[in-house]
């Protein structure tokens, strides 16, 4: 048995410290790995994640070039080639691709390689969908640690692992850790050969100070070396992790397969530190998107250019907060100042870059027109065929019979719906259906008077007596959520109905030793009373105030013509210590199947009581009926029985391992506190489709870009009757002179225009 010895140094840039402590750690672990290999020439290093070399690069070029000396000399190994050791559960398909592309990048760039192992040692479960994007980057293997035999049973610590895709890497799982503390190495290299399968002849043990870097100290190198031969049948390799798969992968076709997911892993993290998930999630889809429009909208090459390198700059700070103690929300509070600061910046350079390409699009592609014009791009792969809301500018005037048409001049259907500014009616804002091809664009007028002729509307959408109902689908509001759910007759939901609930939550912050939240339910959602906000013929919404707890929450109801779907959305100020909130769904009756949606694809699960990591959406089917429920703002449910349960937010201590004798301190905080918002879309469908699922994900994320357009518009003047509510000071001073006696009495029939007080 070979036992090939791995010298590293596991490196968390945050964890219980900040960034900038990290960038120091990076430092010092590189000239203490850089001294030892000149120290020992029968030594190898490995050493990941490209942000810990660019800091060593921009603040020490000489210590960056001993290591690139030792690189070209065969001493030092670059492992994962990754910009950092993600979460794997979270980030997005998009965001696991830059994560790969930005530090491949950087590795062949600086060194001339390309690391083809993923090397995350520390990350918390590994979603099934991995190997697929692993090979489609041109990895072979993958190095992890959690979860470890316990948690899931593997048949051999060295594998192949088949993606739902069907694309394979070689596993390795570390034994029986990553990281050494003792100077005597013997208990470690005895477990790490009973952990290796014999007819592979090879296994890997890690060594070297770490989770704050250190790396191999002499006395762990000098042990290693005085010991080579103490153990039976044993060789003692100072290797590497390329070394270790260059031996095996001429044996892949003799491992063992495993096909399924590599989760139940810390369960606490998939909801804890819900704002920097939901900013994280939201901001790398703006991003896709972004890069999206830039490929389907681009106006010439040389802009282009300066916007796809824009928006990937904008990634290396989502790739970073990516890091697996950054996003799985277990690092200490001061350190999540910086990660917002990180995630803002590069949410603000999407947002700059979707209005650079949209406009510039526009200004360059569609002919000058005397006419206010609504321009609708989808850049996505995707066809949109669903509503879109948004509030054409005009001037603060009254509606006044305005109209849409649509390319060829015809009515196209719309609704007035509740604006967000609180100014009555000068701002307007509207819903209309509308399908945009994929990579593709509408644009529609903005009418007024002319030729009119009323829409037809095929499909509308009803609300009496708190039911909601259009064509074959339709929900009824109880004092505790939504209490029924109907497609073509039949009930889908069980006397619970959806809901919500406070549960009691004594867990750590990652919630070590159970793979399940099975503490006391302690308060549920009761006593709303609903309020219509929006009724027409194209969406109806209602909404509720209440209490939960110590918890205020807003809930909205909205339901659009045609579409068999129910747009949940919450508003939480979340004020509980030792408590998460939870969503629980009764179905009519048990699901048949359990799918969910993770990066790249999605994963078929088996039902029980374990709380299972998802991304951008959740599906059961059940008898007659799939329902798959779409979210960016929520990332692990349950599904057990009858019971589809969603986790929204947990307040443990934060950085907490669950010490109960802490004695009080200002600085302590409880997670998740303040204000959240969720939004939800729960569709309903015959039957279960895999890509209408992750399509409709995607458009929830990135919505058509819709925006006014106006080229040589001359607004039409206010004339005798400018616009309600607007102050206009010349206006009482010329009415106090005896002009504009007209509008003395036009408030008084209603008509366009009263004077606001001073």
């Amino acid at each position: 048995m070979v036992v090939h010895l791995i010298a590293n140094a596991h490196l968390d840039p945050t964890w219980l410290w900040n960034w900038q402590a990290g960038v120091d750690e990076a430092l010092a672990t590189f000239r203490s790995a850089v001294d030892r290999c000149h120290e020992y020439p029968e030594l190898k290093y490995t050493r990941g994640e490209s942000w810990v070399y660019q800091w060593v690069e921009d603040l020490d070029p000489g210590l960056f070039n001993e290591a690139r000396q030792l690189i070209e000399a065969g001493r030092w190994s670059v492992a994962g080639g990754q910009l950092t050791q993600p979460d794997a559960n979270l980030p997005t398909a998009a965001g696991w691709r830059k994560q790969i592309a930005l530090g491949q990048r950087y590795f062949q760039d600086r060194f001339g390689i390309s690391p083809r192992v993923g090397y995350n040692v520390d990350t918390f479960g590994h979603p099934a969908t991995l190997p697929d994007l692993l090979a489609e980057m041109g990895y072979h293997g993958y190095v992890f640690h959690r979860p470890n035999e316990s948690q899931v049973s593997l048949p051999a610590q060295t594998f192949r692992w088949r993606g739902t895709g069907g694309a394979e890497v070689v596993g390795f799982r570390i034994a029986p850790a990553y990281v050494t503390r003792s100077d005597e190495l013997h208990g470690q290299i005895d477990l790490s050969v009973k952990a290796a399968d014999p007819e592979l002849g090879h296994t890997m043990m890690f060594y070297g100070l770490g989770n704050h870097g250190g790396g191999p100290t002499k006395a762990t190198i000098e042990w290693l070396l005085a010991h080579r031969d103490d153990f039976d049948g044993v060789e003692l390799r100072f290797s590497t992790v390329d070394d270790f798969y260059a031996a095996v992968l001429p044996k892949k076709d003799t491992l063992p397969v495993v096909d399924w997911e590599l989760q139940k892993t810390f369960p606490g993290c998939y909801s804890v530190m819900h704002d920097v998930k939901q900013t994280q999630h939201r901001g790398e889809r703006m991003l896709e998107q972004a890069e999206e429009l830039a490929k389907a909208f681009g106006t010439d090459e040389a802009s282009t250019s300066k916007s796809i390198a824009r928006i990937d700059e904008a990634w290396h700070d989502l790739a970073f907060t990516q890091f697996h103690d950054i996003l799985a929300g277990t690092s200490v509070p001061s350190s999540y100042v910086s990660t917002r600061h990180m995630q803002g910046r590069a949410s603000i350079i999407a947002e700059e870059e979707i209005v650079r390409l949209s406009r510039k699009h526009a200004r360059a592609t569609l002919p000058a027109e005397n006419v206010q014009r609504i321009v609708v791009l989808n850049g996505s792969d995707c066809d949109f065929d669903g509503h879109v809301e948004f509030e054409p500018f005009i001037d603060f005037d009254d509606w006044n019979g305005r109209w849409f048409a649509d390319e060829n001049g015809d009515p196209v259907p719309f609704q007035l719906i509740e604006s967000e500014p609180n100014t009555g009616p000068m701002i307007h804002r509207t819903v209309i259906p509308v399908t945009v091809p994929k990579g593709g664009q509408r644009v529609l007028k903005l009418l007024h008077g002319g030729d009119q002729h009323p829409f037809r509307l095929s499909k509308t959408v009803e609300i009496a007596n708190q039911r909601m109902t259009t064509g074959d689908f339709s929900l009824e509001l109880s004092p505790r959520g939504i209490g029924s759910l109907s497609w073509k007759g039949k009930e889908l939901l069980g006397k619970g109905g959806i809901s919500l609930q406070l549960r009691e939550d004594g867990g750590d912050t990652w919630v070590f030793h159970k793979t399940a939240f099975d503490e006391k339910v302690g308060e549920t959602l009761g006593d709303l009373e609903w309020v219509v906000e929006d009724e027409g013929p194209l969406r109806a919404r209602c909404f509720a105030d209440q209490r939960i707890g110590d918890t205020k929450v807003r809930v909205g109801v909205t339901v659009y013509a045609g579409q068999p779907e129910v747009f949940l959305d919450l508003q939480v100020v979340f004020s509980e210590q030792f408590r998460m909130l939870q969503m629980p769904i009764q179905l009519v009756s048990e699901p048949s199947a359990w799918v969910s949606g993770q990066a790249g694809g999605h994963v078929l699960r088996q039902p029980g009581p374990d709380e299972m990591p998802f991304c951008g959406w959740d599906s059961v089917q059940c008898v007659g009926a799939s329902l798959c429920l779409h979210t960016p703002d929520a990332y692990s449910s349950s599904v057990c029985g009858d019971l589809w349960q969603l986790s929204l937010l947990r307040s443990p201590l934060m950085a907490w391992t669950g010490d109960t004798k802490l004695k009080p301190a200002f600085s302590r905080r409880h997670a998740d506190q303040g204000w959240h918002e969720f939004q939800f879309i729960l569709r309903v469908s015959d039957e279960f489709d895999a890509v209408q699922s992750e399509c409709r994900a995607g458009h929830q994320t990135k919505p058509p870009v819709v925006f006014d357009h106006y080229v040589g518009m001359n607004r039409p003047a206010w004339g005798n009757a400018p616009p309600r509510r607007l102050w206009t000071p010349d206006i009482p001073h010329a009415r106090s002179l005896g002009q504009m006696r007209h509008l003395d009495g036009m408030a008084d029939e209603g008509k366009n225009w009263e004077e606001s007080p001073d």
